[in-house]
């Protein structure tokens, strides 16, 4: 039951952050934007779940889970619901900010709480479903979105998602066992955490490989909306189905990292990514349909691992580092939102190509000198003793 719930809550959470991704054209024909602007409905929902994973990096480990994880949950239902009123793009931004601060509450808090509360040897299993959780969500976020705004408008889609809210709410706070494995600290060492190279790689793996996925599937409705494609919203929601392979790329990634370590198989999914994103530099719906399976098979054999990787290396203040990699992630996600929009005025969708694929090679580069260096922490205590 308590895996159910994080993966309810998990992709509830996933599909509010993501689901207006595939009407972002529609926002600037609705409000008269910029294809850059439009896209900040996407950017600074990710921005406030960065700013508040700083925030939970301070106190994560002070405070409760489970009461944590309910709270959030339950005042997201208020942006939420604040969203369906609101005729405003100014306030969408603002309720979409909120909405992103909130969001942490849920996935950094249940992402610790899956690590802590399930036997080690279920571990890799266990984080692989938390991602798999945060697929569905954006999947089924941005087809429910498509074709809610095709039947009704997008106002109704943030309806559906307060009563979703609402719903895991009340699972929550029924079902979801109390914290036991949680061991409470009132001093955060994140100087340590710095200075652990394995974990500092991580940190910048899953920045730069979240700005190049986010990147991607961001700019894919504009792209697609053009010839020789000129898809409609629905059409393009469906485009996301793709998220499908990265369920089964997570899954089967949870067991393969056990067996051939974490760092090779998070180097598998920059280079399997890398490829599906220059795949879809051929003009053809199957080549980009194509690349978008190829690039979701290899984000999420790199998330999946690099989440576990995490747990791996950190030895305390595990909600600490829990929430840095978060912010990192997520600080990437924001800017891949965002910045991408800027060189599509000039270079349309090869830049969006060239920008995600250099990415993917930071982080490729990150995981090779800094991943298999020893923490520098655990070195002075060599030396010291």
């Amino acid at each position: 039951m308590r895996l159910l719930i994080i993966f309810l809550s998990v992709t509830n959470a996933f599909i509010i952050i993501y689901g207006p991704q595939p009407v972002l054209p529609l926002f600037m024909q609705e409000f008269g934007i910029s294809i850059s602007t439009a896209s900040l409905s996407i950017s600074l929902t990710i921005l406030g779940i960065v700013f508040s994973s700083l925030f939970l990096a301070v106190f994560s480990d002070k405070w409760d889970r489970k009461k944590v994880i309910l709270v959030s949950n339950l005042l997201l239902i208020i942006p939420s619901l604040a969203l369906f009123f609101t005729h405003s793009f100014s306030w969408l931004l603002v309720f979409r900010f909120v909405q992103g601060t909130l969001i942490t509450g849920v996935t950094t808090i249940l992402m610790t709480y899956a690590a802590e509360e399930f036997p080690i040897k279920k571990k890799g299993m266990v984080l692989a479903t938390y991602v798999s959780a945060t697929l569905a969500g954006g999947l089924l976020g941005r087809v429910l979105c498509g074709f809610i705004t095709e039947h009704f408008n997008w106002e109704w889609f943030f309806f559906v998602t307060t009563v979703m809210t609402t719903v895991v709410s009340l699972l929550i706070y029924f079902f979801l066992s109390e914290s036991t494995g949680q061991i409470k600290s009132g001093k955060q060492n994140f100087t340590d955490h710095f200075k652990n190279l394995p974990l500092l790689s991580t940190f910048f793996i899953g920045f730069s490989h979240f700005f190049a996925f986010v990147g991607f599937f961001n700019y894919l409705p504009f792209y697609a909306s053009q010839a020789p494609f000129n898809y409609s919203v629905a059409q393009t929601s469906l485009l996301y189905l793709t998220y499908i392979w990265g369920i089964v790329s997570s899954l089967i990634t949870g067991m393969v990292s056990n067996r051939f370590g974490r760092r090779a198989t998070i180097a598998v999914g920059h280079l399997v990514g890398a490829t599906g994103i220059l795949v879809t530099l051929i003009p053809s719906p199957y080549a980009l349909i194509l690349g978008a399976s190829i690039l979701t098979l290899g984000q999420f054999c790199s998330q999946s691992s690099a989440t576990a990787y995490i747990t791996d290396v950190v030895t305390h203040s595990k909600g600490a580092a829990t929430s840095l990699y978060q912010c990192f992630f997520y600080l990437g996600g924001s800017l891949g939102a965002w910045i991408p929009g800027i060189l599509w005025r000039h270079f349309h969708w090869s830049g969006i190509v060239v920008t995600t694929v250099g990415f993917i090679l930071l982080a490729l580069s990150s995981n090779y000198f800094l991943g298999g260096r020893r923490s520098r922490v655990a070195q002075s205590k060599r030396v010291t003793a």
